[in-house]
């Protein structure tokens, strides 16, 4: 059941930040990390991609939840609790990833030499 609620949790999250993204840095709304306040063009692409992948594992998260429920296996509440945070500590790895890729991109740092 909790990944059936989680899931469904995500997903408006997700549908929210993809709807309505956050237009500038504030304390309220939107992916806030270090890495995406460094500059408006790493907000933007923050915002962008969070959002998908919120609705990305909010959906998969909500199908196993739906699974679960529907197959009557609902006692396992335990396997469930140490699971979830795996889902979302690989959720959020996969996104400050992608934005430190896009930032170093942006940057050009791959072709910087210090020692010329």
């Amino acid at each position: 059941m909790i990944f059936l609620y989680l899931g469904s949790i995500l997903l408006v999250i997700g549908g929210a930040f993809f709807i309505f993204p956050a237009k500038s840095d504030n304390l309220v709304y939107g992916y806030r990390t270090p890495l995406s306040k460094e500059s408006e063009e790493n907000w933007n692409y923050a915002q962008k991609i969070s959002s998908r992948f919120l609705l990305l594992f909010g959906a998969v998260m909500t199908i196993i939840g739906f699974l679960l429920k529907s197959t009557g296996n609902t006692n396992f509440f335990i396997i469930e609790m140490l699971a979830v945070p795996w889902f979302i500590a690989l959720m959020f790895g996969l996104i400050e990833t992608k934005l430190k890729q896009f930032d170093k991109e942006r940057r050009g740092e791959n072709d910087e030499y210090f020692n010329d």
